[in-house]
């Protein structure tokens, strides 16, 4: 695996302009189909493999371009999926929601998209949790544009989630560490199996994230999980399929 030190040597200066999304479905367990795309940034360089975000961001970091970055990842994506009849998903972080000028960013994108409400803006639970001014304040301007919010990496805690419940969500995407352990933590099961009622008479959708084998997915249908994604399924490839 290249390093972090090769990513500087082959930028020098970070360019938002070499980020691109890759795309991983979001499926949906009842029918096999597509339910929507969660589009992940990744930096591509001369070639070399693309970049994942923790072996680039203290780039973008450096030189203070995380509202770039989240700008110029929300543009290629509206523009991938403008014309498609599919609903898609980028994350955003605890400045992004501070920002006044991403606010700015997404109210004139979403005047201009031709259906807002297929987007949805990721945050994860430990931002939602470290600030929730912010988070509420935000979560007004999304509803008044018309985007949805999930709230990721949650972590199977009873009082964490029953806060998260009664926030103004779409969506709870599971941290990845909960897959890995799931078959033999059974307060896990019934935490999820009954997060799963409860998302669904609130119209809030539960996603298992790092779906890896056969195995885990006959437990998540066993607990009424509807949506997963995961490599099972596919790894976040340059073009939706």
């Amino acid at each position: 695996m290249l390093s972090i030190m090769k990513v500087s040597q082959v930028t020098e200066s970070f360019n938002p302009d070499n980020v691109v999304p890759f795309f991983q479905p979001i499926m949906d367990l009842t029918n096999n189909q597509v339910w929507r795309y969660e589009c992940l940034a990744r930096l591509i360089t001369f070639g070399e493999r693309p970049f994942i975000p923790s072996e680039f961001l203290y780039l973008v970091d450096r030189q203070e371009s995380r509202s770039q970055l989240t700008e110029t990842i929300f543009n290629r994506s509206a523009q991938y999926f403008r014309e498609r009849n599919m609903p898609w998903n980028i994350n955003i972080s605890l400045a992004d929601m501070q920002d006044e000028n991403i606010h700015r960013f997404l109210t004139e994108q979403a005047s201009s998209y031709p259906n807002p409400k297929r987007v949805a803006l990721e945050v994860t639970a430990q931002n939602v949790l470290a600030d929730t001014d912010t988070f509420a304040t935000f979560s007004d301007l999304c509803k008044k544009l018309g985007l949805s919010l999930f709230v990721d990496n949650i972590e199977p805690d009873v009082t964490q989630v029953e806060h998260l419940l009664a926030l103004p969500i779409s969506g709870l995407k599971m941290s990845g560490p909960i897959m890995a352990d799931l078959a033999q933590d059974e307060q896990a099961q019934a935490l999820i199996k009954s997060l799963c009622a409860k998302g669904q008479s609130l119209n809030i959708a539960l996603v298992a994230q790092h779906l890896e084998s056969e195995a885990q997915l006959t437990l998540l249908k066993k607990l009424n999980v509807r949506y997963a994604q995961g490599f099972y399924f596919s790894q976040p490839k340059a073009q939706a399929h």
